[in-house]
């Protein structure tokens, strides 16, 4: 079973105009990068509007393309930093409900809630109990820390309803805050919550190698590799590197494949990075070697065990 451990499912009233900003600012920087010149009012014509999928059908189509069965997707909370969005964060968390009822069998809904929130803890419980939801997404770069006490309050709940955690790891840009995204934090959520599965997502870009011992000290702390498509299609040996490394580092058994969807499918599909990884055994450069074990366990073994996937 092949899973995508971190995408999204975006519309417009779900995020305000500044996260849209954002977004366009970042894709400019992956084309400046590739020696690509495009504005960002060409982009923001040219892709934006292909993202707003309020019922998942567009995503539905990239799995089937991909060759993906399940996929992860989280809510996304940035009202606190960027402006409340046209639609509530209790509603974007039921319309995720809404979304995985319309696909039976093929999402894995995470709720989001910014723990700063008033009622944030009765809001993740009533998402879990009430409407399905299987997971919390937390995106400590709106302003919080992860073991912060205000977060500690919703980690309790979480822990008690039994469900894994997934925290965005790795620098972001303004007004968003890098501080808060390095993977250290979590070394003390893992210690001071040992019975709650944590995942760090994006490897945590430039912190990769202290987040791959980190995981190796942590029983509980794992990581997913969304978002390093581009850099893996512009550099395959690089990519390869990095990842032989994190497995050897951290354990084969702690990372999760994870595409960042949609946000990076103009620059590279999802079927192609997934095509990537799964090569890996037979087209990774010398001198690294992947194991077709170590394969299986990246792309859905070891999400299955870890979020509880039933086939």
């Amino acid at each position: 079973m092949i899973i995508d451990a971190h995408c999204h499912i975006w519309d417009q009233s779900w995020q305000p105009q500044k996260f849209w900003d954002l977004l366009i600012h970042m894709m400019g920087k992956i084309y400046a990068r590739e020696g690509r010149d495009i504005s960002e009012d060409q982009l923001q014509k040219k892709f934006v509007r292909h993202y707003f999928d309020p019922d998942g059908d567009k995503l539905i189509k990239a799995l089937d393309e991909a060759g993906i069965n399940k996929a992860v997707v989280l809510v996304l909370d940035f009202g606190l930093v960027l402006g409340e969005a046209q639609l509530s964060i209790e509603q974007q968390n039921r319309d995720y409900a809404r979304i995985t009822a319309r696909h039976p069998g093929r999402l894995i809904p995470f709720a989001g809630v910014d723990p700063r929130r008033p009622g944030a803890t009765n809001l993740l419980e009533q998402a879990v109990k009430e409407w399905g939801l299987q997971g919390l997404k937390l995106h400590p770069t709106a302003g919080f820390a992860p073991n912060e006490s205000v977060t500690y309050k919703l980690l309790e709940k979480a822990h008690q309803l039994d469900i894994p955690v997934l925290f965005h790891t790795g620098p972001v840009p303004p007004p968003l805050r890098t501080k808060y995204a390095h993977p250290l934090h979590l070394t003390d959520v893992a210690v001071d919550f040992p019975g709650l599965k944590v995942i760090a997502a994006h490897l945590s870009f430039c912190w990769w190698a202290e987040l791959a011992t980190f995981c190796s000290h942590e029983p509980n702390l794992y990581c997913d590799i969304s978002g390093w498509q581009p850099f893996a299609k512009r550099n395959y040996a690089g990519f390869c590197q990095i990842l032989r490394s994190t497995l050897d580092t951290a354990g084969p058994e702690k990372v999760l494949f994870g595409t960042d969807g949609p946000f990076l499918r103009p620059f590279i599909s999802d079927g192609e990075y997934l095509r990537l990884i799964r090569e890996l055994p037979e087209k990774a450069p010398a001198p690294f070697k992947f194991t077709q074990q170590e394969v299986d366990a990246i792309l859905g073994g070891n999400a299955q065990r870890l979020i509880g996937v039933s086939q």
